[in-house]
């Protein structure tokens, strides 16, 4: 069975291979293309298992691979000691690291939540990004929403804004 490492950046990724033997057959650089990735990946002989750094942006990769039928294991960052500690740190030390600890069974690995709750999670990091955005774009023309003094007092404070202290100008009722 081939054991694939992937350092995953931004625009480029560094894939290592290690075969059957414990040998590395494949150290590659390559970009971030979907149609890239399943080409190499799709030039190796026999069963394959990858393993993935759990960092930004990991979900897409994890997705594609998924989909093609691909073992994916994702690496849990701070636990993966092997590769914090390495003393020459290059993505491909890293890729090759992660091959091996994938192939000897020692990856501690990180928890891949099934995609429907990945894509709840994103749907619901948006909304929060939206009503924050809303919150503050509302506290600095003035104009923010009553938060009533059953939200958090961190909420209370971003827009706080209730008819009793805008009609008195006094200090907020709800904080």
């Amino acid at each position: 069975m081939n054991s694939v490492g992937i350092d995953l950046h931004g625009s480029r990724s560094h894939v290592a291979v290690i075969d059957e033997q414990g040998e590395l057959s494949l150290s590659r650089r390559i970009a971030n293309d979907p149609d890239i990735f399943l080409e190499l990946l799709g030039g190796l002989s026999g069963e394959t298992q990858i393993a993935v750094e759990a960092t930004y942006g990991w979900e897409w990769l994890a997705e594609l691979l998924e989909d093609a039928g691909y073992e994916l294991h994702l690496a849990h960052p701070l636990r993966t000691k092997a590769i914090a500690s390495a003393r020459v740190k290059t993505d491909a030390v890293d890729a090759r690291t992660l091959a091996q600890l994938l192939r000897a069974d020692l990856l501690p690995e990180a928890y891949v939540a099934p995609r429907e709750l990945r894509d709840l999670r994103d749907l619901l990091r948006q909304r929060v990004a939206l009503t924050l955005h809303a919150l503050l774009a509302g506290k600095a023309s003035g104009t923010a929403t009553p938060i009533c003094s059953a939200a958090p007092a961190w909420r209370r404070s971003l827009s706080c804004r209730c008819a009793h202290s805008r009609a008195s100008g006094s200090r907020c009722c709800c904080a």
